[in-house]
């Protein structure tokens, strides 16, 4: 799996990790910096009006910093596609991941309006 990178200025300051097809975004209430559902992850990070988000996807081991993650948990991956996209579904970044269940970690500066998101998978 090789690792893929972006900066990019987010709108809503709120980036989507999901499977391709999945359409259950999860109810974002504000109060966190990272919200669920089984096929969809939302991750907030600094709004567009502040500056670019650097983001980064690939395998944990490799991008994965030392640290605990802010997010570790499994995604319901049945294309066997990962993506990075906006609120406006603009596809930022894509990976492939061997199984239809993947483990995601994601690891931020420690800010809710974070300049960067890390997720790593499996």
């Amino acid at each position: 799996m090789t690792s893929r990178s972006a900066t990019i200025k987010v709108l809503n300051s709120l980036l989507f990790i999901k499977d391709e097809r999945a359409s259950d975004r999860p109810q974002i209430d504000g109060l966190s910096a990272v919200w669920s559902t089984a096929s969809c992850l939302a991750v907030s990070c600094l709004p567009d009006c502040d500056g670019a988000t650097a983001v980064t996807i690939g395998n944990a081991q490799e991008v994965g910093p030392k640290g605990s993650p802010l997010f570790d948990g499994q995604l319901r991956t049945p294309s066997r596609n990962v993506i990075v996209e906006t609120v406006l579904g603009e596809k930022i970044l894509a990976s492939v991941v061997p199984h239809r269940d993947t483990r995601v970690r994601i690891w931020t500066n420690g800010r809710r309006d974070t300049d960067r998101v890390i997720v790593g998978l499996g």
